[in-house]
């Protein structure tokens, strides 16, 4: 592979996981914020 498609993957990886983490992380958060106001 050519040094700049390396770099067009790495880009992409970044760019997925800049998104997918905080999004993972939000709706755990919402789920369980969501789980202590139904038991209350």
């Amino acid at each position: 592979m050519t040094p700049s498609l390396m770099n067009f993957f790495y880009s992409l990886i970044a760019g997925f996981v800049i998104v997918v983490v905080p999004v993972v992380i939000g709706l755990v958060f919402i789920s369980q914020q969501d789980k202590i106001q139904r038991k209350g």
